[in-house]
């Protein structure tokens, strides 16, 4: 397949299909780093590996074939000229202006690269999955205090599962959307935006039974949730998500490492092939 520059996502098309070339694992650029050259008629993706967020505009990029130049970001220690991009990842890097803000960015990248198309044409059905999508973000204020380390707070394990319980609880809603779609993604046969746009919440989810040791089973998504699990299932054979998404080994180990010692690239190395 082709390859492009170290930090460049190249897709090409064989006998065999799509294959991806990527650089997800490059090292995160910190404070007194040299900012990358940005070629202006190019996308440029300012990311960080395992955010959840940078990841829905990683997926669009890789879900609609668009080639782009990957420079990852340490959020910790953040280089002086990246702040200028309003300092938060994702940000996509378009004609020398900044687009922030993954499904503002999203939603820019379908516009711009019609084919194939994310969203809905029809503005009730884009608008109606606009709704799914900002009910189930709403997974994240349960799932964060689970697998985080926050500053100046213990959250005891009583209370970790409370969070679980309340995240299941949101979860049955989407339980129900998709029994009454009756398709194997939100779009139907095939992935849309609002699949993508959700799909990174479940990969740490997934990791959650590792992630917790001994009481892992208690953090194990419910079995009733069937639609949901074959939903999840249906998500990790899409390319996009073969391409960028992480195991719930890899998750795991990275959440662990990241929040033991707030390392990047020393989460990446350590569980790299899992």
């Amino acid at each position: 397949f082709k390859v492009g520059r170290k930090n460049e996502a190249v897709v090409s098309t064989q006998s065999t299909g799509v294959q991806w070339y990527t650089m997800w694992e490059e090292p995160h650029l910190e404070q007194g780093s040299e900012k990358p050259a940005c070629d202006e008629n190019k996308i440029q993706l300012f990311n960080m590996r395992f955010c959840p967020f940078a990841e829905r505009t990683a997926l669009t990029l890789l879900a609609k074939k668009i080639p782009f130049d990957n420079v990852n970001i340490n959020q910790k220690k953040k280089p002086e000229w990246f702040l200028e991009s309003g300092g938060k990842v994702p940000v996509v890097v378009h004609k020398g202006k900044y687009i922030p803000e993954s499904l503002i960015a999203s939603d820019y990248l379908d516009e711009v690269f019609p084919e194939p198309k994310l969203n809905p044409s029809d503005p009730l059905q884009k608008a109606l999955d606009r709704v799914v999508i900002e009910k189930q973000s709403a997974i994240m204020r349960h799932l964060y205090p689970i697998f985080s380390k926050i500053p100046n707070q213990i959250v005891t394990m009583e209370e970790k599962l409370q969070h679980f319980e309340n995240l299941v609880a949101q979860l049955e809603t989407f339980e129900e959307e998709l029994k009454n779609r009756g398709t194997p993604y939100l779009g139907g046969q095939s992935p849309v935006m609002a699949d993508y746009m959700i799909w990174p919440y479940f990969e740490r989810i997934e990791g959650l039974p590792i992630l917790m040791g001994d009481v892992g089973d208690k953090f194990v998504l419910p079995a009733h949730l069937e639609h949901l699990h074959a939903w999840i299932k249906a998500m990790r054979s899409t390319d996009a998500v073969k391409a960028y998404g992480f195991s719930p080994k890899r998750m795991a180990t990275i959440l662990k490492i990241h929040y033991e010692t707030y390392g990047y690239d020393n989460a990446l190395k350590e569980s790299s092939g899992m």
